[in-house]
């Protein structure tokens, strides 16, 4: 299985790379938000881990220019965020297809391959 992770935070996807790998999921880091949308448009990912509130291009714009690409539907994506949404954009969101999941930060790792395994 491979897994995209695109967050802003280095020490995040650090940890989580490590962790994915130690588990024996294959994974790729983005640390640029700009860049993550260009490798999912590029290459086919079993999971994406999107982080939402990255500055300039958070995940929200991913999704969006994804969707306006009509390849939102295409993708599994777990969104995660330490920033507080309400229930109503997280349900907005989860509504999408493409957008399989939402964890808060910090996250728990049992509840990340949850997610991944879902």
């Amino acid at each position: 299985m491979k897994v995209l992770i695109v967050d802003d935070n280095e020490d995040i996807t650090g940890l989580l790379s490590r962790f994915l790998k130690a588990k024996g999921f294959e994974n790729v880091v983005s640390n640029d938000p700009k860049k993550g949308l260009e490798q999912i448009k590029e290459k086919k990912y079993d999971v994406v881990l999107l982080d939402m509130a990255m500055p300039d291009f958070s995940g929200i714009d991913i999704i969006e220019t994804l969707e306006k690409e009509q390849i939102l539907k295409d993708q599994k994506i777990v969104i995660f965020s330490a920033t507080a949404f309400t229930d109503s954009q997280i349900n907005d969101l989860l509504k999408k297809d493409g957008i399989h999941g939402c964890l808060k930060k910090p996250i728990q790792l049992s509840e990340l391959l949850t997610a991944i395994a879902n």
